[in-house]
């Protein structure tokens, strides 16, 4: 008979392995929606980012995608040509340039991952209490905390 301990910690490599798994299958799509985009899979990276925050700065931008500054400039180049995303004079301080995606990235965006979102948003809500999903979203927030601190501490590392 097992612990309660090594149970538990049974759980998180479970818990772990599973998310790993989640995260390399999340990858193959992202690989596949670059190429039905005709853009590579940084750039799509890029513009997840963008998205997701609602638009960045090109600093910003590089922070988050663990990218330098003259990266993003072609990568940004390479998303106006695409017309996936423009540059935008910042509303809180016009000094600054903020990038943002385009209604043209939303629209190839629904093609590609709205029958996914469709499907998950089904799932989710048929399988899990609205409490379980809030642990869920507590389990995902800890993980991109954790993670950001050891993007951080390989950034900052020597390479060997």
């Amino acid at each position: 008979m097992s612990s309660p301990k090594s149970k538990k910690q049974g759980l998180v490599e479970q818990l772990i392995a599973a998310f790993r798994a989640s995260g390399n299958q999340d990858a193959a799509f992202d690989n596949l929606a670059a190429e039905r985009l005709g853009i590579n899979q940084t750039d799509l990276h890029c513009l997840n980012a963008i998205e997701n925050a609602g638009g960045l700065t090109a600093g910003q931008l590089a922070a988050a995608v663990g990218v330098t500054t003259g990266a993003v400039t072609g990568v940004v180049d390479r998303l106006e040509r695409a017309g996936f995303a423009r540059r935008v004079a910042d509303p809180e301080d016009r000094r600054r340039v903020k990038i943002e995606v385009t209604p043209e990235f939303y629209a190839r965006a629904a093609e590609i991952w709205g029958p996914l979102a469709a499907e998950w948003a089904q799932a989710l809500d048929s399988k899990f209490t609205a409490a379980e999903l809030t642990r869920i979203v507590d389990f995902l927030d800890l993980t991109v905390e954790i993670g950001g601190r050891h993007v951080e501490r390989l950034g900052e590392a020597p390479e060997r």
